[in-house]
C-alpha cells in the first residue's frame, strides 16, 4: 500500500518541477503587475488633451495635444502668453529649455498657471515626457511623430 503512495507523490513532485515556469525574458514588464508602460500619447491623452482643455476642439492657448502628430504641433513652436512669445514650447532633445515641460513643473517664469491646472502630473508621468523631449532630439531626418 505504501508503494502506490510514493508512487503518487513522486508522479506529483515530477508534475510540479516540470511546470515551473523558470524565470521572465522582461520581468521589468511585469512589475506593476503588467500593466504597459505609459508613453507620451497616453500622457497628453489622460491628462492635457482632455474635453475643454487642448483637446482638438477646444485648444486651450491654441495648443492640441490629442495625439496623433503632437511632436509636429509642438517641437520649434512659439508659446502663448504676454512676455512668454519667444520661448519655445518642445526644444528636440532638450527639456531643460522646453516650456511646455515648465509649465508641467510649474518652474518660475511661466506665463499663467502651472498645468494642469486640476491636479500635478505624477513624477513618473513627467519622466515620459522628459524622455520623450529627448527622444524627439536623437531622430535622424526629422522629427519623430511622439505623439
Amino acid at each position: 500500500m505504501k508503494r502506490p503512495a510514493s508512487v503518487v507523490l513522486a508522479l506529483a513532485l515530477v508534475l510540479v518541477v516540470a511546470g515551473c515556469p523558470g524565470s521572465l525574458d522582461n520581468p521589468e514588464a511585469f512589475i506593476d503587475g503588467g500593466t504597459p508602460p505609459k508613453d507620451a500619447d497616453t500622457v497628453f491623452e489622460g491628462t492635457c488633451a482632455t474635453l475643454g482643455c487642448h483637446d482638438d476642439m477646444t485648444e486651450a492657448s491654441g495648443l492640441n495635444l490629442l495625439p496623433p502628430g503632437v511632436a509636429d504641433r509642438v517641437v520649434d513652436q512659439d508659446a502663448e502668453g504676454l512676455g512668454c512669445e519667444s520661448r519655445k514650447l518642445v526644444i528636440a532633445g532638450d527639456p531643460d529649455s522646453s516650456y511646455l515641460l515648465d509649465k508641467v513643473l510649474g518652474r518660475a517664469g511661466i506665463c499663467g498657471s502651472r498645468m494642469p491646472p486640476l491636479g500635478i502630473l505624477s513624477d513618473s508621468d513627467t519622466e515620459v515626457l522628459r524622455q520623450w523631449i529627448i527622444d524627439l532630439g536623437g531622430s535622424a531626418g526629422g522629427t519623430p511623430d511622439g505623439g
